[in-house]
């Protein structure tokens, strides 16, 4: 099965006067998605690590679940 694994730094933005011109990228932290095919059909949000359970795992209450399916609308999928 084809996957596909994708990196996000996080961000800092703010660090002074300047509308964000002074913001930069981290090294780390950050976020990793690896999206792939199912058979199933949808989004599914089979794990998330490192927040304590605080976010939800239900894709249509889950940000990057939401943008994913706009994603597969937008592609007729």
């Amino acid at each position: 099965m084809m996957s596909v694994t994708a990196f996000a730094p996080a961000t800092v933005s703010n660090v002074a006067c300047g509308f964000d011109v002074l913001g930069f990228a981290l090294h780390e932290p950050g976020d990793q998605v690896t999206a792939r095919w199912a058979s199933k059909g949808g989004v599914q949000i089979t794990d998330i690590s490192g927040d304590d359970g605080r976010l939800p795992r239900e894709a249509k209450r889950n940000t990057a679940g939401v943008a994913a399916e706009a994603l597969l609308r937008a592609v007729g999928e």
